[in-house]
């Protein structure tokens, strides 16, 4: 029994183990640990922060927001070009022409092809006003903080399933101890069953009985054990930890106070997804406004500077000029009427992602106050049943050994403390899960990681 329980115990919140299969493959360096001083939740939430690679992706998510300023301000900053070549042409060609500083000199030979032409230039371009500049940069800055946003609730759900795989692994621990404890129960039942067999009061059967409670508690222990395994491979998974370590006991969590509505309040003001859904809205609702401005001109002044190898006429080899320009599309075949009935669609898109987002939050925040308050329900009853299993156990193998119950009523409370302690460390595991993922859809982030 206690098998089933902690193979369910590890597959128990799906949420962890898909973050756990997605997002631990191939990181850096592995953290190497011992068995010999058991890893704090604190320890795991900062080896997560720190080496897992969809932690690595958050903070190149925030980087490739930045660049989008880049390239929103590109268009208002200056453009510089530079352009050169060497020509050979079929011939040189060149006139003499009379000296024009009126010296009376002879005629002058000024070349206007050479047999091999060189020249080179530069031109520097800049927008004076562009109107889809504005939107744009507006949309890059706000861009960064919805990633931010995005950053934010990612890294706590990773930080929360690291969590919750710790405690995983710790309530694994805690049911291995359980069987421990009921093979200890078992090998008791097996020297009393032997004591009552020597002074006579004893039957082959109570002994035969015991011997199998004893290799039940055997399979029991190791099945346990396994689930440890299991357990600590999930949160390795998440922490790139290595090694045959084991947790220390966590702090209980401790859920947020209020009510269902106060709660789902705050949520939908504090959820930093949500925050990010109506960011998605601004910035959907003004890249239409982008959209309209390209129906307006673009000025911008160019500079433009060239030298040639043939003075030409004028007699000089290099020359400038300054252009004050204005561009305005005023057709592009339909282009901008299509991308605005795309963006006004992605408009209402976006809204309406918002808005399922708020629902399913409202719903969330609903489901995981129950849950809050079943689980602790739970563990009262549970705590209890350990007391009364407890009791109950003194007492019959106190008759037993005095001869007044018989092997099946040690069997039977046996068997009963064990469920009862395994059902108190699960109830317990539950318990601690609800409140971690109330809290998270609360909107509240995790404390705990320094990274």
């Amino acid at each position: 029994m206690t098998l089933l329980f902690a193979l369910w115990l590890i597959a128990a919140d799906g949420q962890t183990s898909e973050l756990s299969k997605e997002s631990a493959r191939a990181s850096g360096a592995a953290v190497a640990l011992t068995n010999r001083e058991p890893v704090t939740l604190q320890a795991a939430l900062h080896a997560a922060a720190s080496h897992n690679p969809t932690m690595k992706n958050i903070r190149e998510s925030i980087v490739l927001a930045e660049v989008w300023i880049l390239k929103a301000w590109a268009i208002l900053l200056p453009n510089l070009s530079a352009n050169g070549s060497i020509i050979r042409n079929n011939q040189e060609i060149a006139f003499a022409l009379p000296d024009m500083t009126g010296g009376g000199g002879p005629p002058q030979d000024v070349v206007f092809q050479e047999l091999w032409g060189k020249s080179f230039g530069f031109t520097a371009t800049m927008t004076v006003f562009n109107a889809r500049s504005i939107p744009l940069l507006k949309n890059a800055y706000d861009n960064i903080e919805m990633t931010e946003n995005q950053a934010k609730h990612q890294r706590n759900d990773l930080l929360l399933s690291t969590a919750a795989a710790f405690y995983q692994l710790y309530s694994a621990q805690e049911l291995a101890r359980v069987a421990e404890e009921t093979l200890h129960n078992a090998n008791e039942f097996l020297r009393m069953s032997q004591a009552q067999i020597q002074v006579g009061q004893g039957t082959q059967i109570d002994l035969l009985r015991a011997q199998i409670q004893v290799r039940s508690a055997d399979k029991d222990l190791a099945n346990a054990k396994d689930g440890i395994k299991l357990a600590r491979a999930a949160l390795s998974a998440l922490t790139d930890m290595e090694g045959e370590y084991a947790a220390a006991e966590p702090p209980r969590p401790l859920p947020i106070t209020g009510n269902v509505n106060s709660l789902t309040s705050r949520a939908l003001t504090d959820r930093y997804d949500l925050k990010s859904a109506h960011l998605g809205e601004e910035i959907a609702n003004r890249s239409e406004i982008e959209t309209w401005t390209k129906w307006l001109p673009a000025f911008a002044v160019t500079y433009d500077w060239s030298w040639s190898s043939a003075a030409g006429f004028a007699d000089q080899k290099d020359s400038w000029r300054l252009i004050f320009g204005a561009r305005w599309d005023l057709f592009d075949g339909g282009m901008r009427i299509a991308e605005m009935s795309e963006r006004t669609s992605l408009t209402r898109v976006a809204e309406n992602n918002a808005a399922e987002l708020s629902i399913r939050v409202s719903q969330e925040v609903e489901q995981r106050f129950i849950e809050v308050e079943k689980s602790h329900r739970n563990v009262t009853l549970a705590e209890e049943q350990v007391g009364l299993a407890e009791e109950t156990a003194r007492l019959v193998n106190k008759q037993y050994e005095v001869g007044m119950a018989t092997s099946l009523d040690v069997l039977s409370t046996n068997s009963q403390l064990s469920a009862a302690r395994v059902g108190r460390v699960l109830e317990g595991l539950q318990h601690d899960l609800a409140i971690l993922w109330l809290n998270r859809a609360v909107g509240v982030l995790l404390i705990g990681s320094d990274s």
